[in-house]
């Protein structure tokens, strides 16, 4: 299972998008300042997720939200998710 996330954070108001295989692991990653692109951001909350069987589909979902702009993804991360 692979899942796209949103994340953000408040300290710089900003957003970062990927795509990972634990976003737990993940997350800690980005809060720990072990990436550099988000090493600024500390501390960055998960906005959204969208799980994939698949790697290839997670990364062609992370390719399409990176092109989008702010308005997009905030939009995405309001609207309301599907209860399962």
């Amino acid at each position: 299972m692979h899942t796209v996330y949103i994340i953000y954070s408040p300290s710089t108001d900003q957003y970062f998008i990927g795509q990972t295989k634990d976003l737990k692991i993940t997350l800690w990653q980005h809060n720990a300042k072990t990436n550099p692109a988000t090493a600024d951001g500390k501390p960055w909350e998960v906005k959204f997720t969208q799980p994939f069987a698949t790697r290839n589909e997670a990364l062609s979902l992370e390719m399409k939200l990176k092109k989008k702009d702010r308005n997009f993804w905030e939009e995405l991360i309001n609207a309301p998710q599907p209860t399962i």
